[in-house]
């Protein structure tokens, strides 16, 4: 169907170029089409024709393509292989059938070998890309278009300290974190510093539009460090969430580009916690671990009811034996907008690969395996796993 499709559409593209004439398919029609055609297919249908390619880069068919996607989710799976990330996805179920499969196919995006490939974050279609340790360049991609933008220096002189007091306590880049304005629909990158001697540091922002891209001194002043018990960033609803060890959770409008605190209740930080933030049905969700219990007999979700005020609700839900053998060495990935717990599993024995799908009504688990990775299965690790990605056809 698709080279039909792309058959008829070039015959009727070349006759309207050779008669400079419109063509007689109506570009609201092509429009409306195309925005139902799988994102992977409209990289190739781009080549058509430079007048097919022209109405597959407006701005009203990219609006009207990323609409439909919101509606049809995909799972995304990051795996890293040889030193080089790879990129699958699958569609997203809902309510799926126990012990279920879903195929995963790859993104064909060839990153160069330098590329960072230990932490990725994903917002609205487009993927951050950054190391743990070593200092590389940052990346922004998007998987469907296989467009990728490296990131630009972010200079972090520090200009009123004596030289040798700047070279002991310089400025270091704590974390980078990609945040997304459903308004203005902006894409920005925000850069956090952090210095030895804990002293107030300057934070920068940089937004992913045309010409030049420049880093953005922003107000005010704080030090910050990452608090490495809670795990994960998330970008909900335009405000960006990512933990501090001093503050709690950090929260930044990406509109305004204003920034504020929310504290952690005192009860999630009983034992030896991790914490896991995540979207809760549109609010911010934390996922609690006590990792002294061995055995988890009970899913604990926390969910922030009131930000200003500081309120967060406790969820508590019982495990059975069996369900509690599911999680016990798995790790949480979040909760899928129709309101289910997702878990993966990596079978080091069985050399399979399935997500935990847990339904807080029904209190019952449902795996699903993923065919597709069984190769990467050697390379001992857990590919990466993220809910809720959409296709965006963009252009950085």
């Amino acid at each position: 169907m698709e080279q039909q499709i792309s058959e008829n559409l070039s015959s009727t593209t070349s006759r309207s170029e050779t008669q400079f004439s419109e063509p007689p398919i109506p570009n609201d029609l092509i429009v409306e089409v195309f925005s139902r055609v799988p994102g992977k297919s409209i990289a190739r249908f781009r080549c058509v024709s430079k007048y097919l390619a022209s109405i597959l880069r407006r701005h009203d068919f990219t609006e009207l393509f990323l609409t439909k996607s919101l509606t049809r989710p995909r799972l995304l799976f990051t795996v890293k292989a040889k030193g080089k990330l790879l990129l699958y996805s699958t569609p997203q179920p809902h309510n799926p059938d126990d012990n279920s499969c879903l195929v995963a196919t790859p993104y064909h995006t060839s990153f160069p070998e330098y590329f960072p490939s230990d932490m990725c974050s994903t917002v609205c279609g487009l993927v951050l890309l950054q190391e743990y340790w070593k200092i590389k360049v940052r990346v922004i991609c998007n998987p469907v278009t296989g467009q990728f933008l490296t990131l630009p220096k972010v200079l972090l002189k520090e200009k009123n300290l004596p030289k040798v007091e700047a070279k002991r306590n310089r400025a270091e880049i704590e974390g980078m974190y990609l945040g997304y304005d459903p308004i203005g629909k902006q894409f920005k990158v925000l850069c956090m510093t952090s210095s030895r001697d804990e002293r107030p540091n300057t934070h920068q922002v940089l937004t992913l539009k045309s010409g030049k891209r420049v880093w953005r001194t922003i107000k005010p002043k704080f030090h910050f460090g990452k608090n490495y018990r809670m795990r994960g960033e998330i970008c909900i609803n335009g405000v960006l969430y990512f933990g501090s060890a001093s503050f709690g959770i950090v929260c930044f409008d990406v509109r305004s580009e204003k920034f504020s605190f929310i504290s952690t209740d005192k009860d999630m930080e009983l034992g030896y916690y991790s914490l896991t933030l995540f979207n809760y049905k549109g609010k911010l969700g934390i996922h609690y671990r006590d990792s002294n219990n061995l055995v988890c007999k009970e899913l604990v979700l926390w969910v922030l009811e009131d930000a200003g005020n500081h309120k967060w609700s406790k969820h508590s839900y019982a495990l059975s034996p069996s369900c509690s053998k599911l999680v016990e060495y798995n790790r949480f990935v979040g909760m899928t907008s129709t309101g289910e717990v997702v878990w993966t599993v990596n079978d080091q024995l069985s050399k399979l690969f399935y997500v935990s799908f847990y339904s807080l009504e029904s209190k019952s688990f449902k795996r699903v395996y993923i065919q597709g990775l069984e190769e990467f299965k050697d390379q001992f690790t857990t590919p990466g796993t993220f809910l809720d990605y959409v296709e965006n056809m963009k252009f950085m």
